[in-house]
């Protein structure tokens, strides 16, 4: 039968977006304190996921704030000459005597002041506080920037070139550099080239993969928003367009029909389909959503 029209538009519609919004200010306020213990360490922080892109839903809870301080950064100079790469050990000999850990605790040292009792340090890569009030729930991921070196003579900003990411470590060890901002501003590019369909879509695909774990079609976790987001930015403008019905299914072939593993993340970076990898869908998680969404629709 397929999913009709009415439905379709019902979930095309925005989550809570004002509470979201108190709620970051509020956090980002406290964050960003300047008595906390790692105030002047050049803090800044910002919002990621849903809420940061508008493709939040109702079931959407958590506000994710990245906290990040310039205080060190992480490298990458493998594609530099062995020149520039000696250039560059010249420059920065020694390894940061403050370090990620040491902001980890800073950290959790002042939360701990501001929110007794409420902060969850047991998460594998963000803390967490729980929904309390007017507040809703907030992921806070601690970060350093990153960066991809392509060129290096000095450490003059015109002699080099690199792509910026950010750094965060799980509490396992694992380091996982990632690159939000290119994230946001594809997203915003590809909103802009659909005729502002792209995350009415978004909103569409996340809604149904919530039908499916309702339905028993699959697991939780195993179809998380980031990817749905990276998965749509790789589809055609041309198919986000018409009905919503239309959109769904010629979106949807689309991504069916083609080879998954050309497909990107939305930074326009990472690939978005690999096995075994902190920054991409996993096949068989793929798998899975491709053929919950083909259940949902015939079954609906």
């Amino acid at each position: 039968m397929g999913i009709p029209e009415n439905q379709l538009e019902i979930w095309t519609r925005l989550g809570s977006v004002r509470q979201s919004s108190q709620t970051y200010q509020s956090i980002k306020g406290i964050l960003e304190h300047e008595r906390s213990p790692y105030a002047g360490r050049r803090v800044d922080s910002f919002l990621q996921g849903s809420y940061r892109n508008n493709t939040n839903i109702y079931a959407d809870s958590d506000v994710d704030i990245v906290l990040r301080t310039r205080s060190l950064f992480h490298f990458n100079v493998d594609r530099l000459p062995e020149a520039q790469k000696a250039k560059f050990e010249e420059a920065y000999p020694d390894t940061a005597a403050y370090i990620l850990g040491d902001f980890r605790s800073e950290v959790i040292a002042w939360l701990n002041i501001q929110f007794p009792g409420e902060l969850d340090t047991s998460g594998k890569k963000a803390l967490s506080l729980e929904a309390s009030g007017n507040r809703r729930s907030v992921d806070i991921l601690l970060v350093a920037p990153h960066k991809n070196y392509t060129r290096f003579l000095s450490t003059n900003p015109g002699e080099q070139s690199f792509v910026e990411g950010v750094y965060f470590k799980s509490t396992d060890g694992t380091g996982t550099v990632n690159y939000p901002k290119q994230h946001i501003d594809l997203m915003v590019a590809k909103h802009q080239s659909t005729d502002e369909r792209l995350k009415p879509t978004v909103r569409v695909y996340k809604n149904m993969r919530k039908r499916m774990v309702e339905e028993g079609y699959i697991n939780v976790g195993a179809a998380p928003s980031y990817f749905l987001e990276g998965l749509l930015t790789n589809v055609p403008d041309d198919l986000f367009g018409g009905s919503l019905v239309a959109t769904v299914e010629n979106t949807f072939a689309w991504i069916d029909g083609n080879n998954p593993s050309a497909y990107m993340c939305a930074n326009g970076i990472h690939p978005l389909i690999r096995d075994n990898s902190t920054t991409s869908w996993s096949s068989q998680g793929y798998i899975d959503w491709l053929n919950a969404m083909k259940l949902l629709w015939i079954n609906w």
